[in-house]
């Protein structure tokens, strides 16, 4: 009898590690044919340009085509992040990062070259100076914070780092639509969607995700909003 009860507790244990390694192996599956197209892309790209083939009709699609794989991407990672944080598994491994380096990197990365025109803003406040964070976790919180600031505004939204003598802010601005009062509360929700963002792509799962990644690395995050765009701001104690 004890025996039995044992192996159904130790089953019972198992399950979201479990799912979180199924979760792991279906968005890998994913992750391969999204890598391959997206490399294929980028070398039509540069044998276009190098043969002077490159119109505005083509360049122009062929970034909506990377903007698309880019938000296709960035659904499969939250839904494996959301397997990790379901499973208990979100800890933090720090390095000491660059911020401003970083930030730059991150812009870069994914968010330059847009088919709108539109960029985004950087802005350092303070002496600035190195910080443990997990990088991972980093990025997981720039590109969601910044890609909702482009999804739900019209404007260039603005990051900005505040070196603090006690703390580390960063702020994530946009114009947008803003977010209805009586939605904040349950923002960080997983799967929730505020009333008037359900029109717009995307899973419900980036703010619960982010939030887990500032909490990873004791953090908190808080978010002021208007009817004119909304602020995120993440803080990170020394």
């Amino acid at each position: 009898m004890l025996n039995d009860i044992n192996r159904h507790a130790e089953d019972q244990r198992s399950l979201p590690e479990m799912r979180s390694d199924l979760i792991a192996m279906a968005t890998h599956e994913f992750k391969t044919p999204i890598t391959a197209i997206s490399s294929s892309i980028e070398l039509l790209e540069t044998k276009m340009q190098r043969d002077e083939l490159m119109l505005p009709f083509y360049e122009r699609n062929l970034s909506r085509i990377k903007e698309e794989i880019g938000i296709l991407s960035n659904m499969v990672d939250d839904i494996l992040a959301t397997g990790s944080m379901v499973a208990g598994n979100q800890v933090a491994q720090p390095e000491e990062t660059d911020l401003p380096v970083f930030a730059t990197m991150i812009r870069q990365q994914y968010f330059s070259r847009r088919a709108d025109q539109r960029q985004l803003r950087i802005r350092i406040y303070g002496r600035p100076r190195t910080i443990l964070i997990d990088r991972s976790h980093l990025a997981g919180i720039l590109t969601n914070l910044i890609g909702n600031a482009f999804k739900y505004s019209s404007g260039n939204p603005l990051l900005s780092i505040h070196y603090r003598k006690n703390n580390l802010c960063i702020k994530v601005k946009d114009n947008g639509i803003g977010i209805p009062e009586a939605d904040i509360r349950f923002l960080f929700t997983p799967y929730f969607r505020a009333a008037n963002a359900r029109s717009k792509e995307g899973t419900g799962l980036g703010l619960a995700i982010v939030k887990s990644y500032v909490a990873a690395n004791n953090g908190h995050i808080t978010v002021n909003s208007t009817t004119t765009g909304s602020v995120f701001i993440v803080t990170f104690n020394y």
